[in-house]
């Protein structure tokens, strides 16, 4: 495979506002804790800086990835060669004007959850548990207990080919998991989200109620990648796992949680190949079980080994 070759101190160059890291641990990167090193990261602050790299990225056809919060991401233990994108900074700032809470791509759901309830504003307790940026939550529509993004975005800025590009909520191609942005290049850089007027005690009554029971129903004590297959129509996944006896199966440091079967758990020394041999295991033993065909719905960067089982 050809890999351009990529000059650093031009690169440094360019993101002068910001860092150009080589080398780092997708343990320190991603929720999972394992995998091996990403060859370039490049914190992004500006979106002046952002242009400048990412003109040259395209220009060389470098391969980049943008990385949020790393909770829906598996690396590969030989690392990744292309160049990964952090956006923070301008990217991580909140403004609120016009019954409107503009995001950038890089803040956490729950410091967006926090600012909301501070402003009277309900509509993101139920995400504020989830492990995300607002960013990487819009790009795969993530949810939990009833709340998914596409309920409550309003409109999303990207850039896309070159330029940037106004989504409104309707040409966002939600879906399941699901979202255009996810098939048309782009990188999404601020959401804006629109929220209701609430009573601030009674958003922080239903954000601890809802903190109870993800605490109650999910291995929040081990490093994990949240629920690992999609759901399906009439198909709780999690009992199917159940009923196939696949809780507390392990491979190596790799483990299906015994409190939620959709989770696969790093009991400490995981490589990213052991979790990528049980998700394929899972999927053999649920279709020679149940002749169901199951789907993750975590993303998988760099190269695996598909001959070892």
């Amino acid at each position: 495979m050809f890999r351009p070759k990529i000059n650093l101190k031009k690169l440094k160059k360019l993101n002068s506002s910001g860092r150009v890291l080589t080398d780092v641990d997708f343990n320190d990167l991603c929720t999972f804790k394992c995998g091996g090193k990403a060859k370039i990261v490049v914190e992004i602050p500006t979106l002046d800086n952002f242009f400048k790299v990412m003109f040259y990225l395209e220009k060389i056809n470098a391969q980049v990835f943008v990385l949020g919060a790393g909770s829906n991401v598996l690396c590969s233990d030989k690392g990744f060669d292309g160049v990964i994108i952090k956006l923070i900074g301008d990217f991580a700032r909140i403004e609120f004007d016009d019954e409107i809470l503009e995001c950038g791509c890089g803040v956490r759901l729950i410091n967006a959850f926090v600012t909301a309830r501070d402003l009277s504003l309900k509509g993101l307790e139920g995400g504020a548990g989830i492990p995300a940026t607002v960013g990487g939550a819009t790009y795969m529509n993530a949810g939990a207990f009833d709340f998914e993004m596409a309920k409550v975005i309003d409109y999303v800025v990207a850039y896309v080919d070159g330029k940037i590009t106004y989504f409104t909520r309707e040409e966002c191609g939600f879906g399941y998991r699901e979202s255009i942005f996810q098939h048309n290049n782009a990188i999404i850089l601020r959401v804006g989200l629109r929220l209701e007027a609430d009573d601030k005690d009674e958003i922080q009554k239903k954000y601890l109620e809802l903190t109870k029971k993800r605490t109650n129903s999910q291995p929040l004590e081990y490093p994990s990648a949240g629920c690992v297959f999609k759901r399906q129509e009439n198909i709780v996944i999690s009992k199917l796992l159940d009923d196939c006896g696949l809780k507390g199966l392990t491979l190596g440091g790799a483990k299906v949680s015994n409190k939620h079967a959709n989770f696969i758990i790093n009991t400490g020394k995981a490589t990213s190949q052991e979790i990528y041999e049980l998700i394929k295991v899972i999927k053999k033993r649920v279709w020679d079980k149940a002749q169901i065909e199951i789907n993750t719905e975590i993303k998988f960067l760099g190269e695996f080994d598909e001959d070892t089982w």
